[in-house]
């Protein structure tokens, strides 16, 4: 299940892109997607993780594609999270997870 970080506390603080974070969801078993606006690099960046795999940062340029973004990665980190996997696979989603976004 998805749910909001720290119950919301974070919004609106700094996030890792030096944006204000504008969306920050935990997933139950493991992972944390962080949306933020007007950071350094983009206008919007998403800063994905699935704890002991990867931490990785898509830049956007519109809120649109940002929250678009955001649903389809949620999307794919719960399904591999319901997906049994071997380590070879898992190495393979996260190669194809990072290549698509």
């Amino acid at each position: 299940m998805w749910n909001q970080t720290d119950n919301g506390e974070t919004i609106g603080t700094i996030g890792s892109e030096s944006g204000e974070i504008i969306k920050d969801e935990e997933y139950s078993k493991g992972a944390r997607l962080t949306l933020e606006k007007g950071g350094d690099i983009a206008p919007y960046s998403i800063t994905s993780g699935v704890y002991g795999c990867f931490f990785h940062t898509t830049y956007l340029s519109t809120l649109e594609e940002g929250v678009n973004e955001l649903y389809a990665m949620k999307a794919e980190i719960s399904e591999f999270f319901d997906t049994e996997t071997t380590s070879d696979e898992e190495q393979d989603w996260i190669m194809a997870f990072v290549g698509r976004h």
